[in-house]
């Protein structure tokens, strides 16, 4: 059947049967669903273990290997026979049409990594809906208020006076950065000792002041209203709705086989301190040596809080908390995180346009003139390295490199208008089409320096509105210059074509 489909090709459509085209979209199409497979495979989530499968560098090693071997069979087969060296005819733009199927070929390569991450998100968004995803990973935050979440930042006092190196500063809320950076010196905390929840003043290390974890299926909005609707809870004395979240929590733990010994009773008893919510004890994470040292209960956990050492107060309870985050924070990801990350697919497809590229220069060129090429290249970027660094100047590099790029495309096209030296042509026409991609990121690159650097250049704190623009839309800018590449080759195969007839001599 394959050899069926290969003589149809050749006699019907000889470009799809020189490049392998159909074979090669195959393999791809077979390679992009196993690691689809293996992807879902690695999004296998344990919530009872600490380790998951992971087998991405492992998949990543293998495909890169069979992509080496794959792409190598390819080339051979690729490269057994050129109708640019026959007498076939080619249409005008036949050059163009034979680059697009390298380019598909090449990405489809390239980019096997995309079905394994999307096959890995799907598995992991799969365990729950994200109805069921955010219910829970609301119990778990705001339970985390009775475990070992952090500590809330009181409120600065208005206007702060403090003696520093003998003279008197005003300290104001706008350089509260600059204090807090100083807060393990000698210098005073700027900040309020207890926080204000319901007109009553509560002491800023107690249960009321204490912040939820964070899930990014949970928005800022409703993370700061679920700590509210939790410091409401506690001002009001809603013994019933604590309760209700303590058990929905152990609940949690129960379902996933992690370990505690905590009880509901006792969890309440020895955090539920009303009114005044300080005087609890802390709920220590699950260790793996309190099955066998019962040294570990009481100080081999260091609490990211403000409370001195000597005033923490631990229990021997403790919960496997730490690990019912991690697996819960992975699903809440999966549930927020965009299946196909623009940069990477970017990444990916100019990955796959540079070696098209190059495959298809060594194509319609020679291999001696695309050796002498590649040597050339490398020369005039070490003499220029060498020039900025000697030089100390930034951006000389870049615009040796634009200049040369420039250069290289003007004297192509001068050959080409007087039809002589094909030899030097060729050797000009591969420098060509390796860096003709580049001129509009290096025009960018010089544009937003220019801007960085025009105004203001002894203030380092200030930018641009300009250069801010054209930092936020640098996406944009190699989008744009993806399809400015794919146009110009289209334009640029019928002059490729008609150079090939340019004689040797």
């Amino acid at each position: 059947m394959f050899k069926d489909i290969q003589k149809k090709l050749l006699l019907q459509y000889p470009l799809l049967w020189n490049t392998k085209f159909v074979p090669m979209i195959a393999i791809g199409i077979l390679m992009h669903i196993i690691f689809f497979g293996l992807g879902y495979i690695d999004g296998t989530i344990d919530f009872s273990n600490r380790n998951n499968i992971d087998i991405e560098a492992t998949s990543i090693m293998f495909g890169v290997l069979i992509n080496i071997i794959i792409i190598i069979i390819w080339l051979i087969n690729y490269f057994k026979n050129n109708s640019l060296k026959s007498f076939y005819s080619k249409s005008k733009y036949s050059l163009f049409y034979e680059w697009l199927q390298i380019f598909v070929v090449s990405a489809f390569l390239f980019t096997f990594y995309v079905p394994f991450h999307v096959g890995k998100q799907l598995h992991q968004k799969s365990y729950y809906s994200l109805e069921e995803t955010t219910n829970r990973c609301k119990t778990i935050a705001t339970a985390d208020m009775f475990i070992d979440g952090s500590f809330g930042e009181t409120e600065l006092d208005s206007i702060h006076r403090s003696k520093l190196n003998g003279e008197e500063e005003y300290i104001n809320e706008y350089e509260n950065d600059y204090y807090d950076n100083r807060r393990d010196t000698n210098y005073h905390h700027f900040r309020k000792d207890y926080i204000v929840f319901g007109e009553k003043k509560y002491d800023q290390f107690s249960l009321v002041n204490r912040n939820t974890f964070g899930f990014t299926v949970i928005s800022r909005e409703q993370d700061s209203l679920n700590r509210i609707q939790v410091q409401n809870w506690l001002h009001q004395d809603s013994q019933a709705e604590v309760k209700k979240l303590m058990n929905n929590y152990l609940n949690l733990i129960r379902e996933h086989n992690l370990a505690t010994n905590l009880t509901l009773d006792k969890w309440f008893e020895i955090i539920y301190k009303a009114p005044e919510f300080k005087e609890f004890l802390y709920i220590q994470p699950y260790l793996k040596q309190y099955e066998t040292d019962n040294s570990y209960k009481y100080n081999s956990y260091d609490y990211a809080v403000e409370v001195p050492v000597n005033e923490r107060k631990y229990s021997k309870y403790f919960v496997q908390q730490d690990v019912l985050k991690d697996k819960y924070d992975i699903v809440s990801d999966a549930h927020t995180d965009d299946f196909f990350d623009e940069i990477a697919i970017l990444a990916f497809l100019y990955g796959a346009l540079g070696f098209s590229i190059l495959v298809f220069s060594f194509r319609v060129t020679s291999g001696k003139s695309w050796l002498i090429a590649v040597v050339s290249a490398g020369i005039i970027n070490i003499i220029y390295g060498i020039f900025t660094v000697v030089s100390r100047a930034d951006m000389l590099y870049f615009y040796l490199i634009l200049l040369t790029i420039l250069g290289i495309i003007f004297y192509f096209f001068i050959i080409y208008s007087k039809k002589k030296n094909l030899q030097l042509s060729r050797i000009a026409l591969n420098l060509f089409l390796w860096s003709f991609v580049a001129v509009i990121p290096l025009l960018y690159l010089m544009i937003q320096e220019h801007y960085l650097r025009s105004e203001n250049r002894y203030d380092y704190n200030y930018t641009s509105p300009e250069y801010e623009w054209m930092r936020e839309h640098i996406i944009h800018m190699f989008s744009l210059n993806f399809i400015f590449a794919i146009l110009t080759l289209f334009f640029l195969s019928k002059i490729i074509r008609n150079w090939k007839g340019i004689s040797e001599d």
